[in-house]
């Protein structure tokens, strides 16, 4: 099969659902299988919640840390997500790369596959 590029999009709240922690662990199960396949995660909309510093991390450290020691921690979230919620760049976790809409459009076209959660 070999190596594939995945994108994982979080586009629901980090509250009131299991989407964002599942999703978090379909990332890790696809990162570590025998392929090792690059895996990345971006946060859209209301997902953006996620990438605040300090908040809705308490279920899913365990796959960040996973994440983190398979290979490079790929997450990501859109700057215009940010700006609609009126969350600033000072208020995001320095574990995100902020990333332009026109960014995650490109990561859309070069994956091979991709999930919203």
């Amino acid at each position: 099969m070999g190596e594939k590029k995945i994108l994982f999009m979080f586009l629901r709240p980090p509250f009131g659902n299991i989407y964002y922690t599942e999703g978090l662990r379909a990332a890790v199960g696809m990162m570590s299988g025998l392929d090792e396949h690059k895996v990345t995660c971006v946060y859209l909309g209301d997902g953006a919640f996620y990438s605040l510093k300090d908040r809705y991390k308490e279920d899913t450290r365990g796959y960040l840390n996973t994440l983190e020691k398979f290979g490079e921690l790929n997450l990501n979230v859109e700057k215009e997500s940010l700006d609609e919620l009126d969350i600033s760049k000072d208020e995001v976790d320095p574990m995100f790369k902020v990333v332009s809409r026109d960014e995650v459009a490109d990561m859309i076209k070069e994956c091979d596959l991709a999930y919203d959660f």
